[in-house]
Parts: C-alpha cells; structure tokens; sequence
C-alpha cells in the first residue's frame, strides 16, 4: 500500500513498473529527469502563448489617399497620420488551418506532460515533489521572459 503522506524515501515507483527507483543514485537520476520534464511543460507553456500570437491577424497599415488628409502636402506625409490609417487583416485560411493544428498539438502534449508531472507529485517522495517544483521554477525563469521580452 502506498503511504498517503510525505515520505523521504529512495524507493519509489514513478508512472510505470519500469520505474522503479532503489537508491540515492536512481532517486537523483529520478528527480533530475522530473525537473527537466517539468521545464519542458513551463516551455510548452510559452510556445504556446507564442503561437497564439502569432494566430492573431497581422495588421498591415493602408495609406490614405492624400486628398483625403487635406491640402496640406506635409501632413499627408506625417507618420502620425500613416498609423491612423485602416488597417486590414492578412492571413492566409491554410496557414491559419496548420497554425492551429500546431497550437492543438502542443497542447495535447502540455495536457499529456501536466498529468504526468501531478502523477509523479501524488507518489508521495519529498524528493520528486521538490524536483517538480524546482524544475517549475526553473522553467518559469527561463521562458517566461520570451512571451513579452519589452511589454
């Protein structure tokens, strides 16, 4: 029966019978193999924001006609009055199609990844509960700061 606390313990089965850990130098290849399968899910997580992004329509600035801005040849120039412009859509539906596939897919194995990681944290081991959460951290200080590098 497995204990339904937190144990320190060297022995420990993770997912699978054929992870079965005996020992400090399994548990330490254990945990270090959480913290990286964790970082990837932190990863996952940021490629997946990123992709979004990029499923959002590009806007592509229209210029005015410079009879409609006035007389006034400088002011028909002006950038100022180049960003005011309409803008228009410009995606393509095919791209948009395996954009969204590719946004599917990494989510199925974000999904897949984040079940595996809360499978390892309900074995009870202080050691692999430590793994994930530092690999969380770790992840997190890593790719957060590529969703928004400058906003």
């Amino acid at each position: 029966m497995m204990p339904m606390y937190f144990v320190d313990s060297s022995n420990v089965t993770l997912l699978f019978d054929f992870w079965d850990v005996h020992g400090p130098a399994g548990m330490a290849l254990s945990v270090l193999v959480v913290l990286l399968l964790t970082v990837l899910y932190e990863l996952l997580k940021v490629g997946k924001l990123w992709l979004s992004d990029r499923q959002l329509p590009v806007q592509l600035p229209v210029q005015l006609p410079s009879e409609s801005l006035g007389s006034d040849s400088t002011l028909a120039s002006s950038p100022s009055q180049t960003s005011l412009a309409p803008t228009e859509p410009h995606r393509s539906p095919v791209n948009k199609w395996w954009l969204h596939c590719l946004q599917s897919a990494v989510h199925l194995i974000q999904v897949v990844l984040g079940y595996m990681l809360m499978l390892c944290v309900m074995s009870y081991n202080v050691w692999i509960f430590l793994g994930v959460i530092l690999g969380s951290v770790i992840g997190y200080f890593l790719s957060f700061p590529l969703v928004r590098p400058y906003s």
